[in-house]
């Protein structure tokens, strides 16, 4: 299978947006086991106001999203990878929660609200927050990488 960048960036926007509205669904439902609010925790890092922060955190996790995305299905592409992406997909995605797990402990250290005291630091693998929350940041980084190979196989 060749490579296709523009099926990685369409599986990568798609991921995305489901991991995004389940991660805001599960603080719907319960609000003091799903603490974290990553589109305000992302944008935020540049501006404190909410509807700015809210608008540049989505675009920061999108553009994010979408690199992961290209990483996952560059990584099917190098090693040959033609079938079961979906499960390939959940391997990656294990990975991908691994990076962004040791990212999250960096993040307390670079924001600026978190350095105040204004917004809880979540930790390295979100260790800080309460256990729904690390659950669900595992459960849906290992969704992310089975809707990006789900999807880069559909588009392809």
């Amino acid at each position: 299978m060749d490579y296709s960048i523009g099926a990685a960036i369409g599986a990568g926007l798609i991921a995305t947006a489901i991991m995004t509205a389940l991660l805001y669904m599960g603080r719907a439902m319960m609000p003091k086991q799903m603490t974290m609010d990553i589109l305000y925790m992302l944008g935020s890092m540049m501006t404190p106001s909410k509807m700015p922060a809210y608008a540049i955190g989505a675009m920061v996790h999108v553009g994010m999203g979408i690199v992961w995305a290209i990483i996952h299905t560059a990584i099917y592409n190098a090693f040959g990878l033609e079938s079961a992406l979906a499960a390939w997909g959940i391997l990656f995605g294990a990975v991908h929660w691994v990076a962004v797990g040791m990212g999250m402990g960096m993040v307390g250290m670079m924001h600026p609200l978190m350095k105040k005291g204004e917004l809880a630091d979540p930790g390295m693998f979100v260790k800080n927050s309460p256990m729904m929350t690390r659950v669900g940041f595992f459960m849906l980084h290992l969704q992310f990488g089975l809707i990006v190979g789900v999807f880069y196989s559909v588009f392809t």
